[in-house]
């Protein structure tokens, strides 16, 4: 095919620009699904490209590959998540706080962590020290003080420690469980790793994160004045 402006631009031309648009889509994806789905069209309109305006066997060959590969590998995500379990304390909390990860992906961050049952009295923070979890009230409450003097609480749904998870300094109020809770907490310093690493499940915990600073913030002001 000679090149010029009208070969460019010709009918056939155009579904050579639109596969490769549609690759370029791919790479905009957040979701490997979605991700591999925009590969497999791409995929499609190339192959034909390559057999109808092209005749050319080498793409019709590679482009053909690439959509069986693709389609593997979907069905094998696809399977694996189907074969993920989780309890009901878990599937609460990818709800409120997780629900942009792949069940797969739940799985991984949730395995991170572990549960536990926390007494009244227990500190799950202490002000001025290293905050070594971060940790996720499933049921229970949590006063929150500063100089030993009570200046919030935290309720069912909320995280506990996530401002030291974010400016990286030491806690700034004591964290103290008032009623016995249940509680998922994650090592930060795993999670700070997930955050070198820019991957998706610290970018998930993170939207969560904003969600219950959202919500408390939310809740502190609808608090009346000197409550």
């Amino acid at each position: 095919m000679e090149l010029t402006l009208e070969s460019a631009l010709s009918p056939g031309a155009m579904v050579g620009h639109f596969a490769y648009l549609l690759l370029v889509i791919s790479m905009l994806m957040r979701s490997i699904t979605w991700l591999r789905i925009f590969v497999i069209l791409s995929a499609i309109v190339a192959l034909a490209y390559g057999a109808i305006w092209l005749h050319d066997p080498v793409t019709v060959f590679w482009e053909g590959m690439l959509i069986v590969v693709n389609v593997v590998q979907i069905f094998i995500i696809w399977y694996t998540n189907r074969r993920v379990q989780f309890n009901e304390d878990e599937r609460r909390l990818i709800a409120e706080r997780l629900n942009t990860l792949s069940p797969r992906e739940a799985r991984r961050l949730l395995d991170m962590g572990l549960w536990i049952d926390a007494l009244p009295g227990t500190d799950l923070t202490e002000q001025g020290q290293p905050v070594h979890h971060l940790v996720y009230l499933l049921s229970g409450e949590v006063t929150i003080e500063v100089d030993g003097r009570t200046v919030g609480r935290c309720e069912p749904g909320n995280f506990v420690g996530e401002m030291s998870l974010v400016d990286g300094g030491p806690a700034s109020a004591t964290a103290k469980v008032a009623q016995e809770a249940y509680c998922w907490m994650i090592p930060t310093d795993r999670l700070r790793k997930l955050r070198r690493e820019a991957s998706p499940l610290m970018a998930a915990l993170e939207v969560g994160i904003a969600h219950d600073l959202k919500r408390k913030i939310l809740a502190s002001n609808a608090r009346p004045t000197g409550a």
